[in-house]
């Protein structure tokens, strides 16, 4: 592993100072997406409307780019738990949920990117996660109360979107070899 530590509120931070389009759950989905489906191009993608020169957007492009790295890493190891970049627990379960939403559509964005998926795919393990992807990316924000069930079933998506996102690089791969 590289010496970089995810911390979503430094990396929050940083994409809303460069003036980024996505929230940072969706930066990192977007990120995971194009992982999976093999997509090297995340610049032009997530900094086609910044100024490079501006230090904000390369401290930016530097937070992002220690974060792909460290989450490629993870992937090719088999990490588990990944590190999804949300808010953290003390957050409110509004916040986490819509980081939740917002990763998932990034995710579904990002993998997207890839074109044409194989067949074989989207009709194995990995097409139904990526059908509930789409699900969680639709989710009613409003549904959610500052509960204990809510607690609960932000943390059983928050694995979900782990586990899932795991199966579907490895299922990825696993069809390069076909």
């Amino acid at each position: 592993m590289n010496d970089f530590t995810p911390d979503y509120r430094y990396f929050a931070d940083c994409v809303e100072a460069a003036g980024l389009d996505y929230s940072a759950a969706e930066v990192h989905g977007i990120l995971a997406g194009m992982l999976c489906g093999r997509v090297a191009d995340w610049r032009k993608m997530l900094l086609e409307e910044t100024n490079p020169e501006d230090p904000q957007v390369q401290t930016c492009t530097t937070a992002i780019e220690n974060l792909l790295l460290f989450s490629a890493e993870e992937l090719r190891n088999g990490q588990i738990p990944l590190h999804l970049m949300l808010p953290d627990e003390q957050s409110s379960i509004a916040e986490r949920a819509s980081a939740i939403r917002d990763w998932s559509q990034g995710f579904l964005f990002g993998f997207g990117l890839a074109g044409e998926q194989k067949q074989n795919l989207l009709n194995s393990d990995a097409g139904e996660a990526l059908q509930d992807f789409a699900e969680i990316a639709r989710m009613n924000l409003e549904d959610f109360g500052e509960h204990q069930e809510a607690e609960e079933a932000l943390m059983q998506l928050e694995e979900y979107l782990w586990v899932a996102t795991s199966l579907i690089w490895h299922e990825a791969r696993s069809d390069d070899q076909d």
